[in-house]
């Protein structure tokens, strides 16, 4: 209270400083937090967190293979996120597999990621509707027409809807790059799985070499081939252990390679063989890939010339001439 009145914000703040201001540098500070957030969670893909990831994969399996362990004790941020998605029950038990697996596809393999991805779609809907409503009571003093109080009623609808559908594209994004990647490698893998297999090296050996080859070029194909390496080494079948591979990254090429590695097991056909031809195979398709976009320039360069070039070179031939023209008119 001041003087029996109740104390208003703007005899808090500054003469300099106005409310409005105040809210839009609040308004601000969310948004870099958020930001802050998102880079934050971006860090877990770095090549130290995919190593750590691949190290504790090795040893889950170990202690399957002899006595089960506990599982560690996750982050404080984590573990809030994970009680808070809990208690509010954001993760339905009839899509948790779907989620599951399009998290592994994106790489991420925590546990706990589909928490976390509960409490972002919890969360950033929220602070953009919230923020969405700031802008909203800063521009009605501004608005006269119906038409932009209408539009400005806009403002948190659309922070809740790009807040709600932000984590999911992000997941789809991640994916895509990571998918894009590993075809990507395709080719140069089977390369060096020819090598070492014409060299004698056996599939786990294999795998685990070329993996560790490709660490720096191709770290999301040395990632998966670790890992299958690995399950190879515990699991009792070994085809469990490449189908989990083809599942983990559905796509059609390294179903492809994944296939190959089951047949040649199964009816012990040379696998040097196989990938030599597998191999041919991708680089055939990649440069007829490579070929039809190439095709597509022409009927993509149509509209460009005939908005920019077409223009200008109109003016160039008949611009002398109109010019001409008026001097023409002016003179008579």
């Amino acid at each position: 209270m001041y003087d029996g009145q109740p104390l208003q914000l703007n005899q808090i703040l500054p003469r300099w400083l106005s409310v409005n201001d105040f809210y839009m540098g609040l308004a601000g500070i969310v948004i870099l937090g958020i930001g802050v957030m998102l880079l934050g969670s971006g860090d877990k893909n770095s090549m130290s967190s995919k190593i750590k990831m691949i190290q504790e994969r090795r040893k889950t399996l170990q202690n399957q293979a002899i006595t089960p362990q506990k599982r560690k004790k996750p982050e404080a941020g984590v573990n809030f996120m994970k009680t808070v998605a809990a208690k509010l029950q954001l993760v339905k038990k009839n899509q948790i597999g779907k989620t599951e697996s399009f998290l592994i596809e994106a790489g991420f393999r925590s546990k706990d990621a589909i928490y976390v991805l509960a409490f972002f779609n919890l969360v950033l809907p929220t602070i953009l509707s919230a923020l969405g409503l700031l802008v909203m009571h800063y521009n009605s003093g501004h608005i006269v027409t119906l038409r932009g109080q209408i539009f400005n009623y806009l403002w948190p609808i659309s922070g809740g809807y790009i807040g709600l559908k932000l984590p999911s594209v992000y997941v789809a994004r991640a994916r895509k790059k990571r998918y894009h990647n590993i075809l990507k490698s395709l080719p140069d893998v089977l390369d060096l799985m020819t090598i070492c297999a014409e060299a004698g090296l056996s599939l786990v050996s294999m795998l685990e070499r070329v993996s560790r080859e490709l660490a720096m070029t191709y770290p999301e194909m040395s990632e998966e081939l670790s890992l299958t390496s690995i399950e190879i080494g515990f699991l009792p079948d070994r085809n469990k252990a490449l189908s989990n591979l083809a599942e983990r990254c559905t796509l059609r090429e390294l179903r492809g390679m994944v296939s190959v590695f089951i047949q040649t097991e199964k009816y012990g056909t040379p696998i040097a063989q196989a990938l030599r031809v597998l191999s041919a195979e991708f680089r055939q398709a990649r440069m007829l890939k490579a070929e039809a976009k190439a095709a597509r320039l022409p009927a993509l360069m149509t509209i460009p010339m005939i908005l920019c070039i077409l223009p200008t070179l109109f003016i160039v031939i008949l611009a002398p001439a109109i010019v001409k023209l008026m001097d023409t008119i002016k003179a008579n």
